[in-house]
């Protein structure tokens, strides 16, 4: 274990909006069977100019996700119950990215960078909106937690980003591999969390990181498909990515491939990127450029 030291982020955040500058977040209707996906009643929910993105459930009815307010990044909150937008950050020289909730508790963690360009593990209380702590972690520029002390996180080094189990409590790290995504996930109904590696041919090969031994563990699952590296779990078993307008599954259970699931040309979005599933299962949030831009 070693203690985590100060790299700055500004390069890896200004090359993702610059690649994504004009996302949207969309919201759908999910229905599964072990072997169907029905996805319906789809609707662009942040209807806002610039980067709107990284979207990621607070509990079944409320989706946080980055959003562009005053020329800054801000944590939007969408109530699904009431189809209403707000903003929950209002700090006029930071931007926010990432925004998650720790498991278990009332705190949102987002990646806040300040004036300087620092990026920093910034936590804030939901109910109140007031700012609690940094975390010692400034070079994370993505992270997933598995539960309230512990996540994993891509961290920057200066040609590649490697991959950390972090200890937020004891402000410990572990590397765990190189050449690590920014696709870092909690696997449902499971002890395991999951990420992304750079193979030799420069696609992405999906990992599990089990936590239910004495040490973590990490098992190969897939190669995603090419040129992919966003996705999200159905359930423990299955994983969904998006490529293009359409969304393509594969079953850990099933034949070695991925199948496809579902076509969301009709809904007006293209080149999906980040998603989500709510806890209850019962929708899927997208990031995704829409076809008007």
């Amino acid at each position: 274990m070693q203690k985590i030291g100060f790299i700055l982020l500004a390069f890896v955040m200004s090359f993702s909006l610059q690649a994504q500058e004009n996302t949207e977040v969309f919201l759908f209707e999910i229905k599964t069977t072990p072997t169907t996906i029905d996805i319906v009643n789809g609707k662009n929910i942040s209807q806002n100019a610039g980067y709107d993105n990284q979207p990621s459930f607070y509990n079944e009815n409320t989706l946080l996700y980055s959003r562009t307010q005053d020329s800054l990044t801000a944590i939007g909150i969408y109530d699904i119950t009431t189809s209403k937008n707000s903003v929950f950050t209002n700090e006029p020289n930071s931007g926010f990215f990432s925004p998650q909730r720790i498991p278990n508790t009332e705190t949102i963690v987002a990646v806040r960078q300040d004036p300087q360009g620092r990026q920093r593990l910034a936590q804030y209380d939901f109910q109140t909106k007031a700012f609690k702590k940094l975390l010692d972690s400034s070079q994370v520029g993505y992270f997933s937690f598995y539960d309230q002390q512990t996540f994993i996180a891509s961290v920057l080094q200066p040609n590649q980003m490697d991959l950390f189990l972090i200890n937020s409590e004891k402000g410990t790290s572990e590397s765990i591999i190189t050449n690590s995504g920014r696709s870092l996930q909690k696997i449902p109904n499971s002890n395991s969390m999951s990420y992304t590696v750079e193979n030799e041919t420069k696609n992405m090969d999906l990992y599990t990181l089990d936590f239910s031994g004495d040490e973590p563990t990490s098992y190969f699952v897939c190669e995603m498909p090419i040129g992919r590296q966003d996705y999200t779990w159905l359930d423990e078993n299955r994983i969904l990515v998006g490529s293009g307008d359409s969304l393509f599954v594969y079953d850990l259970f099933g034949e070695p491939a991925w199948t496809f699931a579902a076509s969301l040309n009709s809904y007006g979005l293209k080149n999906i990127t980040r998603m989500t599933v709510s806890p209850d299962g019962k929708y899927l949030a997208v990031a995704a450029e829409s076809v008007e831009n």
